[in-house]
């Protein structure tokens, strides 16, 4: 009886520690509720994005996350629904790179069949200023009758820890670390964007500015309701 009272306590043990180490710059728990609003450059409604976590599952280094992502146009008419993928291991966050697809390709790509393939994009656990972090990316093929349609990929690339700055959004007042990066989207034609993203702990990206190559702001978004 002792043997099993001191084995329950070393899982209990253990399950604490990962979810230490998984408490970095995204949620890692179930239920949690995030919106994000989608502006163009003059302040104008073009979107919104609405995630929620499904379940969070303990793995041998850390946690799987399963995130349900819904996408809406500017009059709140659904464009897509897809299921997301992620894990922390080891202190580092992985977030699937089909969260920065855009959402009206992938509703009109649906009902195709779909290969996938690309490197998970890295939020470390513990940011400073002056980081470099790595590179994601993203690969995607859709296909009917076994005839490529269509090919996507998006790379984000340069990303950089700039500063550490507070942030006001409708949500709230956040102390965040300042990223910078540069993505590469191509599917029709290649587009390339400049970024400036504010992340803060167990909630992720709080404002987002997205700059043409001329450096004029072409977008931005703002997280607008979080609930755990």
């Amino acid at each position: 009886m002792k043997k099993l009272i001191l084995l329950a306590l070393s899982l209990m043990l253990i399950s604490g520690l990962k979810a230490q180490d998984c408490e970095g710059y995204f949620p890692v728990k179930s239920g949690t509720f995030i919106e994000t609003k989608n502006y163009d450059a003059k302040g104008k409604l073009s979107g919104t994005n609405q995630q929620t976590i499904l379940s969070v599952d303990p793995i041998a280094s850390g946690l799987s996350l399963k995130v349900k992502s819904e996408q809406f146009d500017n009059k709140d008419k659904a464009l897509s629904s897809i299921e997301l993928d992620m894990r922390c291991e080891n202190g580092v966050f992985y977030m699937d790179m089909k969260n920065f697809l855009d959402p009206g390709t992938m509703g009109g790509m649906k009902d195709m069949e779909m290969t996938v393939d690309g490197i998970d994009l890295e939020y470390p656990n513990v940011l400073q200023v002056g980081q470099t972090l790595k590179d994601g990316d993203i690969k995607m093929s859709f296909m009917s009758g076994g005839m490529v349609i269509m090919n996507m990929a998006v790379k984000m690339y340069n990303r950089k820890v700039e500063a550490i700055e507070s942030v006001t959004t409708p949500a709230g007042t956040f102390e965040c670390y300042k990223l910078t990066y540069d993505m590469d989207v191509k599917s029709i034609m290649k587009m390339t964007v400049k970024a400036t993203q504010w992340v803060t702990k167990n909630i992720g990206a709080v404002k987002t500015e997205s700059f043409d190559k001329n450096g004029k702001l072409v977008g931005y978004s703002l997280l607008t309701a979080f609930k755990d």
